[in-house]
């Protein structure tokens, strides 16, 4: 089910017009709002937004330093990822992305794209255009025995002075292993050994909740990488929203976005740390599972029904 919405406009976000939805959606939502009313829409409840955040984290110049960024548990974390890796004697390698490879992943991402709830299957759109450039991938893949169990398409863009990782996917036994933290690990050593800068995780849409759930946030959080809007990694992708959450029918709680954080100026703002929102209807929310890389803030905002 989609997720019901309502379009409003700065006046009607300003007036209280907007009322007239509160129990008939989850999101109130003011398109493209000029940055001279973000301030007005932030004290009406309002957070204005960029419609896409994509996730970047520096590589470093060694495996040492990159894991001296993370608090202690999330190297543990990414440490036993490995260990159990290695004891299930599976196999870790680069490739250069075929055509036999290609399906062989999509078939792999499509199983695991059916187990969402609102899954989308994007890369199988993509298939002609990943294809048209797959010069410039290298796969991070895993075998067992033979069989593909995860991999990661990666998108080399020395331009960029940087690794993208395009598309994920690993079995629902593997997930449970923590095999994605391999795939990214083994993403950033490609872009170490290659003397690539960056990192990104590609985008996500700016609601952590409907299609993408929260614990997406946490995971990429947790590997060291920072939310930033999407426009600063590729002009032109995607909009300035303002959300109010209003109800929990189709999100999850909590529900998760990501606010440009007032500034003197707020056209500054798109460059500025993004503030991090955890929406919820219980009063006791645990905000420590979404502790987040180079964020402004965080602020938990408690939703009543009406």
């Amino acid at each position: 089910m989609g997720l019901p919405m309502a379009l409003v406009d700065v006046d009607q976000a300003l007036s209280g017009g907007w009322r007239a939805y509160e129990n008939k959606v989850d999101l109130i939502r003011v398109q493209d709002p000029p940055a001279e009313s973000w301030t007005r829409l932030r004290e009406a409840g309002f957070l204005p937004k960029p419609q896409v955040v994509a996730w970047r984290a520096e590589v470093l110049d060694s495996e040492e330093r990159y894991l001296g960024t993370l608090p202690q548990k999330d190297r543990y974390d990414l440490r036993m990822a490995y260990r159990r890796a290695a004891e299930g004697d599976l196999q870790v390698d680069a490739e250069p992305l075929t055509v036999a490879l290609l399906d062989e992943f999509l078939e792999l991402y499509e199983r695991q794209v059916a187990a969402m709830r609102h899954g989308w299957a994007v890369a199988v759109e993509q298939r002609g255009n990943i294809l048209s450039e797959a010069e410039s991938y290298c796969a991070v893949t895993v075998r067992s025995h033979g069989t593909l169990v995860g991999a990661c398409l990666n998108q080399d863009l020395p331009a960029k002075d940087e690794i993208r990782a395009r598309f994920s996917a690993v079995t629902a036994e593997q997930r449970q292993d923590s095999l994605g933290r391999v795939l990214y690990g083994e993403t950033l050593r490609v872009a170490r050994e290659r003397c690539r800068r960056w990192v990104s995780l590609g985008r996500d849409v700016n609601l952590y909740g409907h299609v993408v759930k929260p614990g997406l946030f946490s995971f990429k959080s947790r590997l060291g990488f920072t939310a930033i809007p999407g426009q600063l990694l590729e002009p032109g992708s995607g909009s300035h929203q303002a959300d109010r959450v209003v109800r929990f029918g189709e999100l999850t709680d909590p529900t998760l976005l990501l606010s440009y954080a007032p500034t003197a100026e707020e056209a500054t703002a798109v460059a500025a740390p993004l503030h991090l929102n955890l929406f919820t209807p219980s009063e006791n929310l645990d905000a420590r599972p979404y502790r987040g890389v180079g964020l402004a803030g965080t602020t938990v905002h408690t939703v009543r029904p009406t």
